[in-house]
């Protein structure tokens, strides 16, 4: 990795200088009336060594001239006197009102690019704004992003930008992670665990085996051997079943096992009581996993994907009916891995339930379970007293996997606050007492 970021600054320096010349050739052809051909002034040959922005350019087979927008939207986070300086050296004032000399660094427009590009020659600025069409891969792959205030300038003035995702790639070697916020109600979340730390059920783990095989293979599936044309992309499954028997930590390690960032939808922020904001706010988890390789995870995804009703005379049931209609469009588009979970399958509405790939029943554990989850759930560092037998606790006390978690949290804090490892039956009770009375329920 550390060879990877020296390699990516040494190609950068290298590419950032040819820039400036390409910068200070436009010039001067401007001023002098000169033909410029930026197509022929060859980038540097990035030579043998390995760099993040080597990989970039040789993956997507830039040309010249998208290699330079590239350049011209680091500028500010490298070199942000880069432009101010080419020109100040030519010691010319004619043009300078294409760029903001202010020396607080130049963020170059559309405008700008163009002009580095074709000049005044319509015909070629017609043609290289080309680049920065939605189909164009420099926005489809989202490379570059359309400035936020796009909307308060005209076109030409409109800033050209590198997406957060290939600024951190670029300049730390590392992908992006957007943090939690009301532009992206989403956290990434993580485990240490592995499949073989969860206890599952067969018919449960085999349907998770087949999400861990979409991951490694979907893709090879859909392009070489053609079924993109018939399948729909992506992958949709519903995990629903009682609070605590595994739906949020399984998202998590088939995330890890695939090497894919998970992130929690936080359904709070989503769902608004204006008319519209929903939508926008789905909008914007969707928009910002576009290209993005992430599994999403609506978790008690009940209040925003219940059943629709029929009662179009209540206009408030009229718009939430369009947020389901939005979102199940918003399903059906996106390329990634969406896992939505539910408590109760009933509570669905059927529209969604058609749509998904499978439909995964997380169970209440069986006794053998719950003594396996016992097993493995206290510390190897701690002892169990001898009165202890794990599998009378998992035979008398049917509780899910997260609450017999819980009750080794407590009994554990419990010994700790003792200063002895030696796990009481009396406090693993307690623990078990006090889940009982989440649910409503006695020992």
């Amino acid at each position: 990795m550390v060879n990877l970021v020296k390699n990516t600054a040494k190609h950068l320096q290298a590419d950032l200088q040819w820039l400036a010349e390409v910068v200070r050739k436009r010039y001067e052809a401007h001023h002098t009336g000169r033909k410029l051909d930026v197509q022929k002034m060859h980038a540097p040959a990035l030579g043998k060594e390995d760099s993040v922005y080597k990989r970039l350019i040789t993956e997507f087979r830039f040309s010249n001239a998208e290699r330079i927008v590239l350049l011209l939207s680091l500028v500010p986070h490298t070199v942000p006197y880069l432009l101010d300086d080419v020109m100040t050296g030519l010691q010319k004032t004619e043009g300078r009102d294409r760029l903001s000399f202010n020396r607080t660094g130049t963020v170059p427009t559309l405008d700008l690019v163009l002009f580095i590009l074709a000049g005044d020659d319509l015909e070629l600025r017609l043609h290289y704004q080309q680049l920065f069409d939605p189909e164009n891969f420099l926005c489809r792959n989202n490379i570059i992003t359309p400035d936020a205030d796009a909307e308060t300038v005209s076109v030409l003035q409109q800033p050209i930008r590198l997406s957060k995702e290939y600024l951190s790639l670029l300049l730390t070697g590392k992908p992006y992670h957007p943090d939690f916020s009301l532009n992206f109600p989403a956290k990434r979340i993580t485990t240490q665990l592995s499949l073989d730390d969860l206890v599952l059920g067969k018919d449960t783990l085999d349907n998770v085996n087949e999400i861990n095989a979409w991951v490694k293979y979907g893709a090879t599936m859909l392009q070489e051997w053609d079924l993109a044309r018939r399948l729909s992309p992506g992958l949709k499954v519903l995990f629903f079943g009682p609070p605590g028997t595994g739906k949020t930590t399984t998202a998590s390690v088939i995330g890890k096992m695939a090497g894919l960032d998970v992130y929690r939808i936080d359904l709070s922020m989503v769902i608004s009581k204006y008319v519209g904001e929903t939508q926008k706010n789905l909008a914007k988890v969707f928009d910002a996993a576009s290209h993005k390789n992430w599994i999403l995870f609506f978790d008690e995804a009940d209040a925003l994907f219940a059943k629709r009703s029929d009662n179009q005379a209540d206009q408030n049931v009229h718009y939430a009916n369009q947020d389901v209609a939005y979102l199940l469009q918003k399903l059906e588009d996106h390329s990634g891995v969406v896992i939505l979970s539910s408590n109760m399958r009933k509570n669905m509405d059927e529209a969604f339930t058609r749509r998904f790939h499978n439909i995964i029943f997380f169970p209440m554990p069986s006794a053998g379970e719950r003594q396996k989850i016992w097993e493995i759930g206290f510390s190897k560092k701690t002892k169990l007293d001898k009165d202890v037998d794990l599998e009378r606790l998992a035979e008398n006390y049917i509780i899910s996997g997260g609450a017999i978690m819980n009750v080794v949290r407590y009994s554990s804090l419990k010994a700790m606050e003792r200063k002895k490892n030696i796990i009481l039956l009396k406090d693993i009770l307690s623990g078990v007492r006090r889940e009982y009375f989440k649910e409503g329920r006695t020992i």
